[in-house]
């Protein structure tokens, strides 16, 4: 056990099935090869948020998928974004102190058997690292998510609430009585929205949903890999015109995993566009850069989202703080920097970037 040195080695000595998922920004499964890199300080944390790399592990007896038990872990990153190799391992250290024989001779047994919800029961799998400071309990609309493409990942049945969700969703005439619907049920539902039981009544119905529905269900699709079609009917609700910000926000939210690429940056620039001679809610312009970011890596749509940042409504503190995360994330940082060089640029965006290069130094 003295030679671990990476959670890889340390969840392959033991011999378990793993998957490790963002859960910063969005929750997103991530290769083992990128952990890997970023284990290796080979690249930076692709998803950094407040400068920390969140995220959570899933490991399992591959001969029985009812042994399960996750970890959900929170590790600072460096000026450069990488992640801080002191904080992991003293992670590891603690863990191996803890955990050590249960976990590499793969003899740890499940004794969870109460009753509950599914969500609370999956979570108290992860008690064993309560103590551990760079564990963590993730808001509840990201525990939900995780649960429910954790169920996918180990190919088990989704959650009881799923049935309910469904049956709502294919009962137009009862979409007023929302008030049974919950989080897990919805999470559920984005989880498997590829499979045509669930695809084909959301395009049909989504835009009909009532706001209290719809507004949760677009930001549970922000993590999945949304179809051309599903696409489409998001952005039908993302009309700058026609609804307000939050549902603009959540659509945006919801189109950032979209497969089509093309809606997703025309969406954007669209409500950019739209907004251009007014100031545009910070709902929206956070939406932009903490879940669709992969849009601001054409400098144009940077330069444009800048412009509107600029004049904001929440004022130039608002500024400081978005530009100051954008420019932290590896995969955008340095198309922004480019924008905001611009000659193109206005004088209200010149002024802001003064004024917050100004707090910088």
């Amino acid at each position: 056990m003295q030679q671990i040195q990476t959670l890889q080695e340390f969840l392959a000595a033991s011999g378990a099935q793993y998957r490790f998922f963002d859960l910063g920004r969005r929750v997103l499964k991530m290769d083992k090869s990128l952990f890997e890199k970023i284990e290796t300080t080979q690249v930076p944390y692709p998803y950094p948020l407040q400068r920390h790399a969140w995220f959570g592990v899933l490991f399992w007896d591959p001969k029985n998928t009812q042994q399960h038990h996750i970890w959900f872990l929170k590790f600072p990153l460096d000026e450069q974004g990488y992640l801080s190799l002191a904080a992991r391992d003293d992670f590891l250290r603690r863990a191996l102190e803890q955990l050590g024989d249960a976990i590499i001779d793969n003899r740890q047994e499940d004794q969870d058997h109460q009753e509950g919800s599914e969500q609370t029961a999956h979570a108290q799998k992860s008690r064993e690292l309560k103590d551990n400071p760079w564990s963590y309990t993730p808001r509840q609309d990201k525990m939900a998510t995780f649960h429910a493409k954790a169920l996918v990942e180990l190919k088990q049945p989704a959650s009881q609430y799923l049935t309910s969700v469904l049956t709502y969703l294919n009962q137009p005439e009862q979409f007023s009585q929302w008030q049974h619907i919950g989080l897990q049920g919805i999470a559920d539902l984005c989880a498997r929205c590829d499979e045509p039981s669930i695809n084909g009544p959301l395009i049909k119905r989504l835009s009909l949903l009532p706001s209290e529905v719809k507004i949760p269900l677009l930001h549970g699709l922000e993590n999945e890999n949304i179809n051309h079609a599903l696409s489409q009917v998001v952005m039908s609700c993302a009309k700058p015109d026609a609804e307000d910000n939050a549902t603009l926000a959540a659509a945006i939210r919801a189109l950032s995993g979209s497969v089509d690429k093309q809606t997703q940056k025309q969406c954007i620039i669209d409500i950019l566009t739209t907004y251009k001679t007014s100031p545009v809610s910070i709902e929206i312009l956070v939406a932009i850069s903490g879940r669709a970011w992969s849009s601001l890596t054409d400098e144009s749509v940077a330069l444009l989202f800048l412009e509107a940042l600029a004049t904001n409504d929440a004022g130039q503190e608002a500024f400081n703080q978005v530009l100051t995360d954008v420019l932290f994330m590896p995969t955008i940082g340095q198309c922004v920097r480019q924008a905001f060089r611009s000659p193109k640029r206005s004088e209200a965006l010149a002024s802001a970037i003064g004024s917050f290069l100004s707090t910088v130094h």
